[in-house]
């Protein structure tokens, strides 16, 4: 089992190791940096999320997803894994005296919430191959939840004044897509645009997002390094709130809520995800502390090709069947 999670996992840090080496040679640089982060989250990721949601909730009407209460549950469920990392981060982050202005926020923030996008895609895409399951449309549903949480409370933590809130980051291209896709199910005009034509499109466009992400973020942790700086307290606390804590706290959560098994799979793979880049985007843009983000950051995502595999193992046995389904 802990060889299955093992191998489940390592195409991510394989794409990591591309970007890596190629920002290393002067393959791919910082300036090339922009086009491709917009090709994949602005056109890319939204075909992805489309397909996926209305190949399931449309076409092929799984009857497990296409409810609205179902829709409701897996984003409440995102939410709330948010919240619980945050609050573990948070009390970690005391723990260790910080206060604001010494890196309490960037510590909270990037500690508490996990990388629950591009990471977690290629993860479910290899663990849920087989032809008619929904996991990866669930995700992209539960993912509401998370985009909501960083869109909204992220923010006004890392700023520290709901004034910060700018309505407009929820016109991002893939809540958008999750919006509009999840609208047409429910009101049965899906199965008039989920058209053969449209569908392989959306189908062609999405398959890149993944790989183009992954060594993008390759290139950022390559770009990192060049300022890191080593703190062990900083980082051992940041790697027991994100690798240790919280995924026990949602582990437990998953096992004791009475939603679908699906959910309970998104939230076991979630609740084990290093830390995500965009705590560190927002420490840069609100006055926080980008360096205790990047240090986070880095040393979750290492530790994490150890960690996961754990964490999938424990959810597969205690909470809901994960290999082999």
């Amino acid at each position: 089992m802990m060889l299955q999670a093992l191998v489940s996992t390592l195409p991510v840090y394989v794409f990591f190791a591309i970007g890596f080496w190629l920002r290393a040679k002067g393959a791919l640089r910082p300036e090339d940096d922009r086009p491709l982060l917009q090709l994949a989250m602005d056109v890319a990721y939204p075909c992805l999320i489309f397909y996926s949601i209305m190949r399931y909730m449309a076409l092929e009407a799984d009857p497990r997803i296409a409810g609205i209460g179902f829709s409701l549950q897996a984003a409440a469920c995102g939410f709330a894994e948010m919240a619980i990392g945050v609050a573990a981060a948070w009390l970690v982050a005391r723990a260790l005296r910080l206060r604001i202005g010494s890196g309490l926020r960037t510590f909270t923030l990037t500690a508490g919430m996990q990388n629950y996008a591009y990471f977690v895609i290629p993860i479910v895409q290899m663990l849920f191959s087989a032809s008619g399951d929904p996991t990866l449309g669930v995700l992209f549903i539960h993912n509401v939840g998370c985009e909501v949480f960083v869109w909204s409370l992220g923010v006004i933590l890392m700023q520290g004044n709901i004034r910060a809130l700018d309505m407009g980051v929820f016109l991002r291209g893939p809540l958008l897509a999750v919006v509009v896709s999840v609208l047409l199910a429910w009101t049965g005009w899906g199965s008039y645009v989920a058209q053969p034509p449209v569908m392989k499109a959306a189908e062609m466009i999405g398959a890149i997002a993944t790989p183009v992400s992954l060594i993008l973020f390759g290139c950022f942790m390559r770009d990192m390094l060049a300022s890191f700086v080593w703190q062990p307290r900083m980082l051992l606390s940041g790697v027991a709130a994100r690798l240790l804590i919280t995924p026990s706290l949602i582990v437990l959560l998953a096992w004791l809520l009475p939603v679908d098994p699906l959910i309970k799979r998104i939230m076991v793979i979630q609740s084990a995800i290093p830390s995500g880049v965009i705590p560190v985007m927002l420490a840069k843009r609100f006055g926080g502390r980008p360096e205790v983000g990047t240090q986070i950051l880095l040393s979750t995502t290492l530790c994490s090709f150890l960690t996961l595999p754990v964490w999938l193992a424990v959810g597969n046995a205690f909470v809901v069947h994960i290999f082999g389904s």
